[in-house]
């Protein structure tokens, strides 16, 4: 086998092996249908999904001293806060929730399969289970650096049926 061949099979393995043990999809990071994650704004909520089937007016939240609202869309529901914002008026999304097969996170939908999940998000997580409803979560940490928070990803008999990312707010 010639030099050049010996590197090629060398970079093969390497990405092989990082693809398969590594944490590939950053849980402060994941984004609806490629375009939407933590941190976006109201207005690119609007501009990407259209106008919400419902929205509650802003309140006042205690953590930050800004204000709070939520908007949802036939399974999807993302929550705002405003007092954390570089102005303190651009809501910007803290936390999501998605519910239907139409949204894909990160390149992971509901109804996929817990492989898929661990091929795109990796193996680096935890798991709660809820016997009594028949579910359990995996939870990929979002760190300090970027969050603190949380991804998850629940299952019921071995399919996705829910997937959701937020800050530790409080």
């Amino acid at each position: 086998m010639g030099k050049l061949s010996k590197l090629i099979l060398t970079a093969v393995l390497i990405f092989a092996t990082a693809s398969t043990f590594g944490q590939t999809a950053n849980p402060a990071k994941v984004k609806i249908n490629g375009i939407i994650g933590l941190d976006s704004t109201y207005a690119q909520v609007v501009k990407a999904f259209g106008k919400p089937v419902k929205e509650t007016k802003p309140q006042a939240e205690e953590c930050t001293g800004g204000h709070e609202k939520t908007v949802k869309y036939a399974g999807l529901e993302v929550y705002f806060m405003d007092g954390s914002s570089k102005n303190g008026k651009t809501y910007e999304a803290m936390s999501f929730d998605v519910s239907s097969p139409k949204y894909t996170v990160s390149g992971v939908k509901i109804g996929d399969s817990e492989a898929i999940v661990r091929r795109k998000f990796g193996s680096r997580f935890t798991v709660d289970k809820d016997a009594e409803k028949g579910e359990k979560t995996w939870h990929y940490e979002i760190g300090e650096r970027d969050g603190p928070g949380w991804t998850t990803v629940t299952f019921k008999n071995g399919k996705v049926v829910s997937i959701g990312s937020s800050y530790t707010v409080c």
